[in-house]
């Protein structure tokens, strides 16, 4: 479970097709699912504290949809949750800033 005891960074990966603003949702409120090899969660938001693997995950997203590759710096809204290593879950996402 998150907290705010340290500061840690936490990058969103997508396409630049998808034209986010400032808050990434989950694809239940969307209706679109950028990631669709992840249909578990799909009240939530995915997002690492690895760069590398946001690059990553950024490429895939852009094989599949097409656009070019965007990492988000991104905050969390409400608790978040350790997925599996360096990968998060929340509920969703404020865009912060781009890598």
């Amino acid at each position: 479970m998150g907290g705010d005891d340290y500061i840690r960074a936490f990058y969103h990966r997508t396409s630049n097709i998808f034209n986010i603003k400032k808050v990434i949702l989950p694809p239940i409120q969307t209706d679109i699912l950028r990631e669709d090899w992840t249909k578990k969660y799909l009240d939530k938001v995915f997002f690492t504290t690895s760069l590398l693997s946001a690059e990553n995950y950024a490429k895939k997203a852009c094989k599949k949809y097409g656009g070019d590759p965007v990492v988000y710096l991104v905050k969390p809204v409400g608790q978040y949750f350790n997925r599996i290593d360096s990968e998060y879950i929340a509920d969703k996402a404020v865009v912060i800033g781009q890598v």
